[in-house]
């Protein structure tokens, strides 16, 4: 699956509906031209109000068409964080105890393979990935 805005929507409502019960309002989208950020959840505090985050953001690498069980799981990691960003949960780091609980459960039961970092050597890459290694080759010879 190559991620783009028709792509990540569905995916989050889906696994939003799954996953979280529901529980996350609908982020903004993005793309990213990025071959070792495959993707990630944006968001601003929010000074004041009922939820720790005010703004939000799940962005997509233009560089693969993942396999789709590796999309999937990509969402639910960022949903993840998600979920502890607006519920104001603390954990000790990007993907700290309170992370990896949440990832734990939700491997076991439903059988996800939500990871801290994928490897994504075997993926094919897109047109976009091929246009960016060679403003790569461009930029630094």
């Amino acid at each position: 699956m190559i991620a783009d805005y028709n792509t990540m929507p569905e995916m989050f409502s889906e696994c939003n509906k799954m996953y979280f019960n529901g529980s996350l309002p609908t982020p903004k989208y993005g793309i990213m031209n990025k071959l070792n950020t495959l993707a990630r959840f944006e968001f601003n505090r929010n000074k004041k109000g009922k939820h720790p985050i005010k703004w939000q953001e799940i962005k997509f690498s233009d560089c693969y068409d993942f396999p789709e069980d590796v999309f999937l799981n990509l969402m639910v990691h960022e949903l993840i964080h998600y979920y502890i960003a607006w519920n104001g949960i603390r954990d000790n780091k990007d993907h700290g105890k309170e992370f990896m609980k949440i990832a734990n459960e939700l491997n076991e039961k439903y059988g996800l393979n939500i990871a801290k970092k994928y490897d994504a050597t075997s993926f094919p890459r897109t047109e976009k990935a091929h246009q960016h290694k060679g403003l790569m080759r461009f930029l630094f010879g």
